[in-house]
């Protein structure tokens, strides 16, 4: 762990879970372990990826102490969803919006 994060440019992404990405249900607790060593083994921000799908999930890992979240999947599931891009985008604003008032 030490030698990627001393070799880690700008910020560290730990990755929530083992597997494919996409969203989950929930965010494994052995994040928050994780996430502490990785801050104990350098002063570089912290983003955690994989997964992140709700607020709860952001909230979860702020409360851990986590510098950023790394949100993809759940972006690209709006927009596929959507009947047209003025839809998508607007429903991309509100979940973007419901995260960050996670936080």
């Amino acid at each position: 762990m030490k030698a990627i994060v001393e070799a880690a440019e700008g910020f560290v992404y730990l990755v929530s879970s083992v597997g494919v990405t996409g969203a989950r249900s929930s965010v494994s607790s052995r994040v928050a372990s994780l996430l502490q060593e990785i801050k104990e083994a350098s002063n570089k921000p912290v983003a955690v990826g994989f997964g992140i799908s709700e607020p709860d999930h952001v909230k979860q890992i702020a409360s851990w102490g986590a510098d950023g979240v790394i949100v993809g999947s759940a972006l690209v599931r709006i927009l596929g969803e959507a009947k047209s891009p003025e839809e998508g985008l607007k429903k991309l604003e509100s979940f973007t919006k419901s995260l960050k008032a996670a936080l």
